[in-house]
């Protein structure tokens, strides 16, 4: 695996760090804390710069669950370093696993841009190249250009966002165990952001949908892909312990040395059934 780190922005026309895991460090010599309040831009080339805040905007506005973008940060000691970034919209937050490149010919790169939602590449002229794309590209490219920014005069989100909520599991851990939740969890589907941390994530997927879940984390882990999982979430009713309530999620989950990035939404409404 590649010297990796994630990162977490906020959904600010700036994208400032809010987050970032200390192999940050490994891969641009920046410290987490030298960053923290930055705007994400700040390490980005000129060149650049005007192509990622188009597709940051599109990632925005689209919601995107994935995508993957090779761009130039700037390393602390003046040169640039080729990283891999795959951008996770998590409603009002953008969660990022980064990798560092050695060439966008490499093996890894092409597993993450074949199994992301979306995927660009920025020529030498600053123009955008879609290079992978779920939906119908031509439409999707006339959207991106059309710098129709989502937010206002004052950085912020013009539009509700779907809800979404994050986690980040421990992925040395064959429970893959809790580091990390957003606090979208507990509206979501009622886990509570705190006492949450150290249970395992399967703790809470439906037991008809473990083993699914548990290869297909399996698999990103060694693959170092992203992954898109459809299961049901288990809620346990406070009232009755023979109740819980089923929520149909779906997520995309990719891999870093600091840990699993899984990020979820809702596909229906949930449905409270009996518990057998």
């Amino acid at each position: 695996m590649e010297i990796n780190f994630i990162a977490i922005y906020d959904g600010s026309a700036n994208a400032n760090f809010i987050f970032a895991s200390d192999s940050i460090k490994d891969c641009s010599g920046w410290s987490p804390e030298e960053l923290l309040g930055q705007p994400g831009y700040i390490l980005t080339h000129p060149d650049e710069r005007e192509a990622l805040v188009l597709i940051h905007s599109n990632n925005v506005k689209g919601e995107r669950m994935s995508t993957v973008v090779p761009y130039r940060a700037r390393h602390k000691d003046g040169h640039y370093v080729q990283i891999d970034s795959v951008i996770h919209f998590c409603y009002n937050l953008l969660i990022s696993t980064n990798f560092v490149l050695v060439s966008t010919d490499s093996i890894k790169h092409t597993m993450r841009t074949s199994s992301a939602d979306e995927s660009y590449s920025i020529q030498p002229d600053g123009s955008i190249r879609l290079t992978g794309n779920w939906s119908n590209t031509q439409s999707n490219m006339k959207h991106l250009l059309s710098k129709a920014y989502p937010w206002n005069v004052n950085a912020n989100l013009t539009n509700m966002q779907e809800p979404r909520f994050c986690l980040f599991l421990n992925r040395y851990t064959t429970d893959a165990n809790i580091v990390f939740a957003s606090s979208m969890c507990e509206e979501m589907v009622g886990m509570s952001q705190v006492y949450c941390i150290g249970d395992s994530i399967y703790q809470y997927v439906a037991e008809k949908d473990v083993e699914n879940v548990r290869q297909q984390i399996e698999i990103v882990k060694a693959q170092g892909l992203i992954s898109r999982l459809r299961f049901k979430w288990r809620n346990k009713s406070d009232s009755d312990d023979d109740m819980e309530t089923l929520i149909p999620i779906e997520a995309v989950i990719s891999c870093t040395y600091d840990g699993l990035v899984l990020v979820a939404r809702l596909m229906t409404l949930p449905k409270t059934i009996q518990n057998e």
